[in-house]
């Protein structure tokens, strides 16, 4: 059923001898309505869509200035067009109102004084009825389908499917990323925007939100066309993106009843689907907590919990943290705050989710916890490690160009072959998170199997009973209250990095060789270390990775 439009008119007997005298691109104007001008301030007596009819008799002292101001007001009403009897008030239609005509795109029709205002009024009042009374069959139809459709819980398939055979176009559904979440037709998925209509250059006149594009598609041949784009809203405030590519036909105003209908059952079934995602979700979070805390009743009533949301605890996992910091102090506590909440939270889950489709993610404070399912781990342990690294590379660059001002960091625990090995290899997760930072920086990925005799400091929770393991010479250079004691604490970690290699320091350390031979002298006079001695240079290095780990914390010297 299409919609009855200003060149429909010249099928009712009495208007087809009618003439367009101006304003012939308006001629695909819908009708809404009929009335007669009675007075000139008309205007302010529409809703819009009407059709007018006038001899001209409150206009006749209107100037040529005035005339056009008038036909500017009715276009601005959106007025379908005007039809005007000649012959008795005025013989020929004044040019302001016909050069406004052209200007607006609204059709100025002329007929003589025979024809009645009611063989006009009538006939046009009958088929918008007649359009309407259509129009409202379709609507309980397609309404009827789709409470159908989202009753027997037939999914978003179904749904754009069933549209698709409704209007006759190809239908797909997008998150709010514009990642393709269904499609009827998969070639029409990948498409890039060529041009984007303003939402006032809209051809149908809805009060539905969309938008409409020109696309180029790809996988199509690299054919063009328009479509539609309608947001849907669903809970939280976020948006889906019903997309109608036009490939086939126009798409008319009629075909707007089924897409409402359609935005409305596949909101309903996000929701749907959104409960039954929280109580999985919370289910599943509180079945991760019990396991990484070791808080197991008995194996048989955690399988069971498992069995519940289709989670295999049969294979071999490995705790990975994801843990994202500001770069600017100030943000760090907003940061916190919001927990996952947070968009950029949000975003990493998907990220992480994009990486590890079938991984289990628990969402806490400022972390995602990820239980990394592994097949290799039995077989090769290191090309395990090596794989979750690079994939958490890959989320952390996506992170970086996106958000500039945000750190990643990683920690990687050991695999866990039964699930009572969960809490250990979280605990190790932790470790490596704690440990990357302070090693590596604030960017780092770490495996708690890289950390080599931290994992054994680490285990020793008294910070002062770890300040014991500080040696004696060491503490003397602690104890220096000079100046330039942090250069020569740094100069010595260097040094022993690369083997006491003086060149390798001073190139590491931007300074000259010299430098470096004078403040390693300076370190010898201080503490009275011997750096020929093997094992007092292995206590002066488990001292140094000690500091590291006390971090900023007072020590008795």
């Amino acid at each position: 059923m299409m919609e009855f439009r200003v060149k429909d008119l010249f099928q009712i007997d009495t208007l087809k001898q009618a003439f367009v005298v101006s304003g012939k691109q308006g001629l695909n104007n819908p009708i809404r309505g009929v009335t007669i001008i009675e007075a000139p301030d008309i205007a302010e007596w529409i809703n819009g869509g009407e059709l007018l009819l006038s001899s001209l008799y409150p206009l006749q002292s209107y100037n040529h200035s005035e005339q056009q101001d008038f036909m500017a007001q009715l276009s601005e009403k959106k007025v379908s067009a005007l039809i005007i009897k000649t012959g008795r008030f005025v013989h020929d239609i004044p040019s302001g109102i016909i050069q406004a005509s052209e200007t607006h795109h609204l059709p100025v029709i002329q007929i003589p004084k025979e024809v009645p205002y009611r063989e006009i009024m009538y006939p046009v009042m009958e088929s918008l009825f007649n359009n309407q009374v259509i129009k409202l069959r379709y609507f309980k139809e397609v309404h009827d389908r789709f409470i159908a459709l989202t009753l027997a819980n037939k999914g978003s398939g179904n749904i754009i499917n069933s549209l698709k055979r409704l209007i006759g176009n190809p239908v797909t559904l997008y998150d709010r990323n514009f990642c393709s979440i269904s499609a009827t037709d998969p070639h029409l998925v990948q498409y890039e925007v060529l041009e984007r209509e303003e939402a006032d250059a809209a051809r149908i006149d809805t009060e539905f939100p969309y938008y409409r594009q020109r696309a180029i598609y790809p996988e199509w041949g690299g054919r063009t066309c328009d479509h539609f784009v309608i947001p849907v809203e669903t809970v939280n405030h976020i948006k889906i993106h019903l997309v109608i590519h036009e490939t086939c036909k126009t798409v008319e105003a009629l075909d707007f009843v089924a897409i409402e209908n359609a935005a409305t059952s596949l909101s309903l079934e996000l929701v749907k689907q959104y409960a039954v995602a929280e109580v999985e979700m919370k289910f599943k979070d509180d079945l991760i907590d019990d396991l990484l805390h070791a808080k197991i009743e008995s194996l048989q009533s955690v399988y069971q919990r498992a069995n519940l949301i289709g989670w295999d605890l049969n294979k071999t996992y490995v705790v990975v943290l994801f843990r994202l910091r500001s770069m600017d102090a100030c943000n760090e506590k907003e940061m916190d705050l919001y927990g996952y909440h947070n968009p950029y939270h949000r975003m990493l889950h998907e990220l992480i989710q994009q990486e590890l489709p079938e991984g289990t993610i628990r969402n806490r404070s400022d972390q995602l916890i990820v239980l990394w399912n592994v097949e290799s781990a039995h077989g090769d342990k290191l090309a395990c490690v090596r794989t979750i690294k690079e994939a958490a590379k890959s989320i952390q660059q996506s992170i970086c160009k996106r958000v500039q001002h945000l750190d990643l960091q990683v920690g990687i625990g050991n695999a866990a072959y039964e699930i009572s090995e969960l809490p250990r290899s979280y605990k190790e997760a932790q470790d490596a998170l704690q440990l990357g930072t302070m090693i590596k920086g604030k960017s780092a990925i770490a495996a708690f199997s890289d950390l080599g005799i931290y994992r054994l400091l680490c285990q020793i929770e008294d910070a002062d009973e770890l300040a014991k393991f500080i040696p004696h010479s060491l503490k003397k250079l602690l104890a220096y209250k000079q100046p330039n004691r942090e250069d020569l604490i740094k100069t010595l970690q260097t040094f022993l990095q690369h083997h006491q290699n003086a060149a390798k320091t001073a190139e590491d350390l931007y300074v000259h060789y010299k430098t470096v031979t004078y403040r390693i002298e300076r370190i010898k006079e201080i503490t009275g270390i011997d750096m020929d001695d093997p094992d007092e240079m292995l206590s002066v290095q488990v001292g140094l990775k000690i500091l590291v780990l006390l971090g900023d914390r007072p020590l008795s010297l």
